[in-house]
């Protein structure tokens, strides 16, 4: 006997919210600090996740991750009131 829950309907502005969320992680996603094979396996999760909160988690830590790769390869500021 199955006993996990129906997947429920989504409101519009859920469905809306949920496209927003995915559309603005793949954009992150394009930045080089992801290889094609994290990228493939990325959207296979975002495509199945209906979660908007943890659609924007995973955005925050990509976007964490860039800016990393970023600091890495740029090294220190120009200017100190100049962050990256």
């Amino acid at each position: 006997m199955d006993l996990t829950p129906a997947p429920t309907s989504l409101c519009p502005g859920q469905t809306l919210f949920i496209s927003s969320a995915r559309r603005n992680l793949r954009q992150v996603l394009r930045h080089p600090a992801f290889t094609p094979e994290r990228r493939q396996k990325a959207e296979a999760l975002l495509t199945a996740s209906t979660d908007t909160t943890q659609l924007l988690r995973w955005k925050l830590l990509a976007l964490k991750e860039c800016e990393a790769r970023e600091a890495r390869e740029l090294g220190p500021a120009a200017h100190p009131d100049y962050a990256y």
